[in-house]
């Protein structure tokens, strides 16, 4: 790890390389060359999609992690938006220096300034609870038989005029 600052910074195409590790070792992926490749078609195009809001924590030219959320837009009964938090992940050589806290908040802050988004929901692992109980957050176990203990967590942001 270096020794510069962590920044957090919207993501570009040209991130979409650097990023296809980190997102592969977050979904611990050991996927065949073509898969990998639809990744990175995905990625470009998310990246550049207005909907989407990509973020990446970079210190000396290293990307470190990435957190990606989705504004759903409105439904037909409401002029307001959910968005959803799909990823939000640090490489486990940056983690416990706010990397993680410095995305998320990258992510509340795009949802709060982003007109229409009131609600900002995900799903977390039980290995990512702390965390988010360290950030003041916590969240309703989904189904208590699954294996994979996910928790469902929203964050209601201030209504808009």
């Amino acid at each position: 790890m270096g020794d510069g600052a962590i920044s957090i910074r919207q993501a570009t195409t040209a991130d979409a390389e650097a990023l296809l590790p980190l997102l592969a070792a977050h979904r611990h992926a050991d996927e065949e060359d073509e898969k990998v490749d639809r990744y990175r078609e995905r990625l470009v195009a998310l990246v550049e999609n207005p909907a989407h809001h990509i973020v990446v924590a970079e210190q000396d030219g290293e990307l470190l992690g990435y957190a990606a959320a989705q504004d759903y837009g409105p439904a037909p009964h409401r002029d307001w938006s959910i968005a959803r938090m799909h990823d939000l992940w640090v490489s486990p050589d940056a983690r416990g220096r706010g990397t993680g806290t410095a995305l998320f908040e990258a992510v509340r802050e795009w949802a709060e300034h982003h007109t229409k988004v009131r609600v900002l929901e995900w799903q977390s692992l039980e290995v990512a609870k702390a965390f988010y109980a360290k950030l003041g957050l916590s969240g309703e176990r989904v189904d208590e038989a699954d294996p994979r203990e996910l928790y469902e967590i929203e964050v209601h942001l201030p209504a808009r005029e």
